[in-house]
């Protein structure tokens, strides 16, 4: 296969296609995921993402098409899901501690944490324009990510390769096969990535996992980590370590990956039922082994 590696956002993508594609689709997909990795992160000062942040309530702004549809497919996420998913949590995550970008491992003490309003707190226009409502800000953190390789491989399975290929950032995946191909993809332990506790074999889907041990730090003398609740600005209170979700969409399941620490085991179960009907999930919990389940439940033990 032709193959293409980067190193960005953190994370360690890789694409790869059947040998013999047109050659510039490698410059294409790096230049996406740079654009991605400059103007969407919340580290990098004078970006489109800033420039929205810095409104002043009332104001707008005109976003580029991609920026505008991303922010508005999350905000839709937010809706569905009451606000627990939210890319409304900037100043929170800073005051949870994760105010640079990752490695870190100890955060300065920042103990009073912006209250969550329930309003969303931007407005889209006509014309891809948005305006400030609120004085909460966006970091559309992991979701970005997702939505990016999203668009890279339905780009490439339209435009360059549509018998088969896979885009990969650091375990979240989009795969495509006319029937060729099969994927098999490994669940990592998430105390030893270097090791699988479960393994995945798809012709067509998306993968996504979150994992709280891998973005943790310490403030004062508490263990933090990157999952948010979003009605509350707090760190999620869980006993899920990590949460695999296979989906057909990749934003369907970098948002219910989230969902996973977040809503207990009956609440999971209605919401996956109700807004993302094709799925499966394997989800660890502390001093339990890790197990599949899907619309009919716990399906398989590990």
């Amino acid at each position: 296969m032709d193959t293409l590696s980067l190193q960005l956002m953190n994370t360690d993508f890789y694409i790869a296609l059947p040998k013999g594609m047109h050659s510039n689709w490698k410059d294409q997909a790096e230049k996406w995921l740079q654009y991605v990795a400059k103007e969407w992160s919340r580290f990098q000062p004078n970006n489109e993402l800033a420039r929205l942040n810095d409104l002043k309530i009332g104001e707008t702004l005109r976003l580029k098409s991609v920026l505008y549809n991303c922010l508005q497919l999350a905000n839709e996420y937010y809706l569905v899901s009451n606000g627990l998913f939210s890319p409304y949590l900037k100043l929170q995550l800073e005051q949870q501690g994760y105010n640079q970008s990752f490695p870190f491992e100890v955060a300065e003490n920042q103990p009073t944490i912006e209250q969550v309003s329930s309003k969303t707190p931007i407005q889209f226009l006509d014309n891809q324009q948005v305006m400030k409502l609120g004085s909460q800000e966006i970091d559309l953190g992991g979701f970005a990510k997702g939505y990016a390789i999203e668009k890279l491989a339905e780009w490439l399975e339209k435009e360059v390769a549509p018998d088969y290929g896979i885009v990969d950032g650091g375990g979240d995946m989009k795969m495509w096969s006319t029937g060729e191909k099969t994927w098999t993809i490994g669940v990592a332990n998430p105390s030893d990535i270097t090791k699988e506790i479960s393994q995945i074999k798809m012709k067509t889907g998306a993968i996504a996992t979150s994992n709280r041990l891998y973005r943790s730090w310490t403030q004062g003398n508490l263990t933090k980590y990157h999952l948010l609740n979003g009605q509350t600005g707090e760190i999620a209170k869980t006993d899920v370590i990590q949460a695999t979700v296979v989906t057909s969409s990749l934003c369907d399941a970098e948002v219910g990956a989230k969902l996973c620490f977040l809503l207990d085991d009956s609440e999971q179960q209605w919401w996956f039922n109700k807004n993302c009907q094709r799925n499966a999930r394997f989800i660890v919990k502390e001093g339990q082994a890790g197990y599949w389940a899907s619309s009919r439940g716990r399906v398989i033990v590990k």
